[in-house]
């Protein structure tokens, strides 16, 4: 089932929101300084403040979502559901990586590999996509 555009603004809504929420959730929780980069080997090599480190993505993602929307308008795919089905996964990943953060701050194990090797997978699913689509 394709996504039309409302749909896609209406779920990458959700998608910030439950972003947001997540860090919240979780805020008594985090260290006061929170790791928000890691080298390739997982080792963190920037820490913000707890505050700065719940609510950056969810921000990076709103400020993301306004410039993909402008972007698309701008110069609009032949398929529409291109644009709707880039705006969601987009923001879908932002989340997961924010989980992410969150989930290594609380100290669970974040399987960096896996976490590049994902990054890969869904970059080449989002440029597939969109080539045959369109």
């Amino acid at each position: 089932m394709a996504l039309r555009r409302n749909q896609a603004d209406i779920a990458s809504g959700v998608l910030i929101g439950l972003t947001a929420l997540a860090g919240v959730a979780v805020w008594s929780q985090l260290p006061a300084e929170v790791a928000i980069h890691f080298s390739a080997s997982g080792t963190p090599d920037n820490y913000v403040s707890k505050p700065v480190g719940v609510v950056l993505l969810p921000a990076l993602m709103l400020g993301t979502l306004l410039i993909l929307k402008g972007a698309f308008r701008y110069d609009p795919p032949e398929t529409p559901q291109v644009a709707a089905a880039i705006t969601v996964a987009t923001m879908a990943f932002m989340g997961a990586i924010h989980g992410l953060v969150l989930a290594w701050n609380l100290g669970y194990p974040v399987p960096f590999d896996l976490v590049l090797g994902g990054s890969l997978v869904w970059a080449v699913f989002i440029v597939v996509y969109a080539r045959q689509a369109a």
